[in-house]
């Protein structure tokens, strides 16, 4: 299957090879572009209205991340995620997110604390209302104020060189009303222990959240109702 990238945007703030593998990355990450889904370096060119050449750079640098394969008669396909990934993935985002979160509690301050009771109260509210994209919106903006809470550059610096990967399994989990549920109570859990200070307990909770997170992902793709 071959995908429309008309609707790409491409600025110049970066050099074209850069933006055009950005792009093309976080779509991959965010599922827009799917696992065994054909990229034809003309066929973007021709679209997004640029060279060729910047597009067959991206999509070397793509190859490289392992996040295309090329193809023996020309062109490139998405690579489908393995359950292997999904373990990669969420042990990376376990051991990086739970620190930053015991972390954040050490420094947690009165801003982050009610930004951090704002996003819980706004995020069951948007549950009762079944607004998923205000759910989503605000499940990630939960992570990225424990993230910004953690005084730690280098660790941010990691985080954010895996964002894109943590997010390709979220919007999943918070399609069902289970699963918002499960993310809300967990969240409010995490709150309470950084409110008391209680950082070990709330390392132990965001590696439970994610764990939770995890087995749920590999259940549906092991029962063919996800494909990674």
């Amino acid at each position: 299957m071959e995908t429309n990238f008309s609707g790409m945007k491409v600025s110049k703030k970066k050099s074209l090879r850069e933006e055009v593998y950005d792009s093309l990355r976080r779509s991959i990450l965010h599922g827009k572009v799917k696992g065994g889904q054909r990229l034809i370096e003309e066929q973007l060119a021709d679209q997004v209205g640029i060279s060729r050449t910047p597009v067959r750079e991206a999509f070397h640098k793509l190859e490289r991340d392992d996040l295309v394969s090329r193809l023996p008669k020309g062109g490139f396909v998405v690579r489908r995620f393995t359950k292997e990934d999904v373990e990669e993935v969420f042990g990376i985002r376990t051991a990086l997110e739970s620190y930053a979160a015991l972390q954040a509690t050490l420094h947690l301050t009165p801003d982050k604390t009610s930004a951090l009771e704002k996003n819980v109260d706004q995020t069951g509210q948007a549950v009762k209302k079944a607004d998923y994209d205000k759910v989503m919106q605000l499940n990630t903006e939960f992570h990225e104020l424990i993230y910004k809470s953690c005084k730690s550059r280098k660790l941010l610096e990691l985080v954010n060189s895996f964002r894109d990967y943590f997010i390709r399994y979220r919007g999943f989990l918070l399609k069902t009303e289970d699963g918002q549920q499960n993310a809300l109570q967990d969240h409010q859990q995490i709150l309470d222990a950084m409110t008391k200070k209680n950082a070990r307990l709330v390392e132990t909770l965001v590696r439970k959240h994610l764990a939770r997170g995890k087995e749920i992902v590999l259940k549906e793709i092991e029962q063919g109702r996800m494909t990674p």
